[in-house]
């Protein structure tokens, strides 16, 4: 198994943070999963030694999304940051150039940020008691709970028949509390492209209902690509290993001065 640095995919997200987190998958198929989904996007190539203003700026995106479900807009992201309208505007197209957010088609507001979002995808995620957001993805849902340290409960459909699906963490998101149905599975399509993934591999990434509706789909060609058929333990591994180091470290570093 990949272990921290040791492995190729690996980098340093900012100083004393890995990403991906290898230590939390133990599963062969997940360790494949999350290798071949960072190697399709350059995750590497991207994510790799995040500026000070950009943590910044990404850490207020992920935490103003956690407290209302909504995306912040520019003058929010402004005083959380002490930063000014303009240089928070400029670090967005930083960060939307290392596809670690999502603009408008004007360039001026966010509409996600991994793995949140501001439209309907059918993935619902309640954080605690506190807000309900939109999840990019099946793995983005799962991963959520354990990046912000909290219970979650994640609502979503079969992508074959439309039937619901719930699942239920535990212990600060890290650990399944109940999922209905139980024979419930995760298909992690790999593609990417045009520089986003919320538009290609996200809505590859998807809950079934069981493995009869995942390989109907798949022999329907309703699955497109090269993917992996993920039990739910399994795909909460590759949600951790690529959500928790998005908001590790940050409270331990200084400011920065956008260098």
């Amino acid at each position: 198994m990949p272990n921290a640095l040791a492995s190729p995919d690996a980098f340093t997200l900012r100083p004393g943070v890995v990403m991906p987190a290898w230590p939390f998958v133990t599963d062969p198929t997940a360790v494949e999963a999350l290798a071949a989904s960072m190697v399709v996007a350059g995750r590497a190539q991207k994510w790799s030694g995040l500026r000070a203003a950009e943590d910044r700026v990404l850490q207020a995106t992920l935490l103003a999304f956690a407290r209302s479900g909504q995306a912040p807009d520019l003058h929010q992201l402004s005083i959380a940051t002490d930063m000014d309208d303009v240089l928070v505007a400029s670090v967005l197209h930083a960060l939307r150039f290392r596809d670690l957010v999502v603009l408008d088609a004007c360039g001026t507001a966010v509409t996600a940020a991994y793995p949140f979002c501001s439209w309907a995808t059918g993935h619902r995620v309640r954080l605690g008691e506190q807000a309900t957001v939109h999840s990019l993805c099946a793995i983005d849902a799962l991963g959520t709970g354990a990046m912000l340290g909290c219970e979650t409960v994640i609502r979503s459909t079969c992508h074959g028949c439309g039937a619901p699906i719930r699942i239920e963490t535990r212990d600060q998101g890290h650990m399944l509390g109940h999922v209905a149905p139980d024979a419930a599975v995760v298909w992690s399509g790999v593609n990417y492209a045009d520089g986003c993934a919320a538009t290609s591999g996200c809505t590859s990434k998807v809950f079934f209902c069981s493995d009869e509706h995942l390989t109907a789909n798949q022999k329907s060609a309703n699955l497109d690509g090269a993917g992996f058929r993920l039990s739910m333990d399994a795909a909460l591994q590759v949600g951790k290993a690529l959500f928790v180091p998005m908001l590790a470290g940050l409270a331990s570093q200084a400011g920065g001065d956008g260098s």
